[in-house]
């Protein structure tokens, strides 16, 4: 295992709780500041770095070799996609 996996592992498991912290409008310190807003930008930014660091160390198109970065991306997609309403659904008012 190299270092870098570790980094892009670290990364994309970051980026899940600074994104629906950021849905959640709940206030979280992230690289950006405490707002939501910059949470959910925050974890956009880590997506990025992420891909960027396993695209230089092993190519865009092994992506779908990987199954570790595979399965990360598709929860963190998930979680893009579907957070708002998982958070409306099951959030208590």
């Amino acid at each position: 295992m190299f270092y870098i996996d570790f980094f892009i592992a670290v990364l994309i498991a970051n980026a899940i709780p600074h994104f629906i912290f950021g849905i959640a409008k709940i206030r979280f310190l992230g690289l950006f500041g405490y707002s939501p807003t910059g949470n959910i930008c925050y974890a956009l930014f880590q997506l990025i770095i992420a891909v960027s660091l396993f695209s230089v160390q092993y190519g865009i198109t092994n992506i779908y070799t990987n199954p570790a970065i595979l399965g990360g991306l598709a929860v963190l997609l998930l979680y893009f996609a579907f957070g708002r309403l998982l958070i409306n659904k099951f959030h208590k008012k």
